[in-house]
């Protein structure tokens, strides 16, 4: 068998092997390319509620205090903060009270109510306004992106390199299979050129720009 024969066979079968993971890798990097126009990993819906400030919500408040939380409803109390996260927690429909609450600020107070940041609830106490946050994964996007990013590493990162390895042999088998006009003496030979130019160029104007 012909040394051209043995290329054909190998870019045959690497291209079968490496169909999936190129298809997936490639929807990925699609993705990830554009994270600057939106979060490639989770989706997420935001609903604003107004539920209230805390001379209004929070239970048993002196007439006084009341007078005073409602004209300045951020100097909450450190000893009235459970009872204005059970409020919060009661307005917004949350089943349980959340694992982790905390102030970025006077006026955004941040409640979690699931793993992570999944479910999450701003609370503005000068407005009496609620943010609700659900952020999901994306459907299959997410699990593409993690395999991408190689996030698992471990024995991943072996698959990964196998991987690469699979494309270059790809890559530089298709140089040799066509012949003639079509090969790199024709048509061939100008698309490796060209193929060849394009990231220089992006190099040279993108990093020195």
């Amino acid at each position: 068998m012909s040394v051209r024969r043995h290329l054909v066979a190998w870019h045959r079968d690497l291209g079968y092997l490496a169909c999936g993971l190129t298809v997936a890798y490639a929807v990925s990097g699609v993705a990830v390319n554009h994270e600057e126009h939106w979060d490639y990993n989770r989706a997420t819906r935001r609903e604003a509620r107004t539920i209230g400030a805390p001379a209004v919500i929070l239970p048993g408040l002196t007439e006084q205090r009341r007078r005073e939380l409602d004209a300045a409803p951020t100097a909450v109390a450190d000893a009235e903060l459970p009872a204005l996260i059970d409020a919060v927690t009661a307005r917004v429909g949350r089943p349980a009270p959340p694992h982790n609450a905390f102030f970025r600020g006077p006026d955004a107070m941040h409640l979690y109510y699931a793993s992570g940041d999944s479910d999450e609830v701003v609370y503005h106490p000068r407005s009496g306004r609620a943010e609700l946050i659900r952020r999901r994964d994306r459907w299959l996007l997410r699990d593409l992106n993690y395999l991408h990013l190689n996030e698992g590493r471990g024995l991943w990162t072996y698959v990964a390199d196998a991987y690469a390895v699979v494309l270059a042999t790809l890559a530089l088998t298709g140089i040799f299979i066509a012949r003639g006009r079509r090969g790199l003496r024709g048509r061939g030979g100008l698309l490796l050129a060209l193929g060849l130019v394009v990231p220089l160029v992006a190099l040279l104007v993108l990093r020195h720009r």
